[in-house]
């Protein structure tokens, strides 16, 4: 057993930089180390989002080119000039990609209608102007998007796996939720009809607006159709359900 006293092995660790009290003396503190590596792992972090983006933009375009079917993970890699070894570290196959190209379009058309308050309108004639504007967003968006018309109203339907289905219903089923708070405001304010079944109305009401928008967009004039679509579901709408 060595003979050297608690001096002389303090003195031998504070010649290695260590203390009791700070663990480091004289060397770098913890939080200047840390701070780069946390930098490093956000710009990382900001690389994994940026590629992933970039897959799924290729592959928008992939599927509404090719059909789901058709696709393969060779044509969406072959887009962006990348191997299939990069495509599977973001992707798991065709359907989990599938699947997020359907996440973005539900984000996306949740953003196209933010900002319309469905408790907003207190006349029939607001809510008129309201749906006129709403109208115009979602026609919009389909026509300046052809791609997500594709995938939702014709590619989505052909696939026969649970998770797709899945989150078509729940596209629909946010827009049924979404439609029906216009419904019950107008309700409530009393220019609407008291006895307006509001889930059904709404659902049938979007039923009809995606068709619309699969018509507008595939029609040779989409600015004429636009307009008397507008027309007829407006007056379909406000007719049926207005406050006699």
């Amino acid at each position: 057993m060595s003979g050297e006293g608690e001096a002389g092995r303090t003195s031998r660790l504070e010649a290695t930089g260590w203390s009791g009290v700070t663990g480091l003396q004289g060397g770098t503190s913890p939080g200047e180390t840390e701070a780069p590596r946390q930098a490093a792992r956000q710009r990382g972090a900001s690389l994994v989002s940026r590629r992933r983006s970039e897959i799924l933009e290729a592959a928008l375009d992939v599927f509404s080119e090719k059909g789901f079917h058709a696709a393969k993970i060779e044509d969406i890699a072959a887009r962006l000039g990348i191997g299939h070894g990069t495509f599977y570290r973001y992707f798991r196959n065709k359907l989990d990609i599938f699947n997020g190209v359907v996440e973005e379009i539900i984000s996306i058309a949740m953003q196209a209608m933010q900002g319309v308050d469905p408790e907003g309108p207190n006349t029939l004639e607001e809510y008129r102007e309201q749906l006129e504007e709403i109208g115009e967003r979602l026609f919009g968006l389909f026509r300046r998007n052809p791609r997500i018309s594709r995938i939702l109203f014709y590619e989505a339907f052909g696939i026969d796996d649970p998770d797709i289905q899945k989150r078509i219903r729940d596209i629909f089923d946010f827009f049924g939720r979404y439609t029906e708070r216009y419904f019950l405001n107008g309700v409530r304010k009393g220019y609407l009809r008291g006895d307006l079944h509001t889930r059904e109305t709404a659902l049938a009401v979007n039923a009809a607006l995606f068709e619309a928008c699969r018509r507008v967009v595939s029609s040779g004039d989409p600015e004429k159709s636009l307009k008397v679509w507008k027309e007829t579901i407006i007056t379909l709408m406000l007719e049926g359900m207005r406050a006699r």
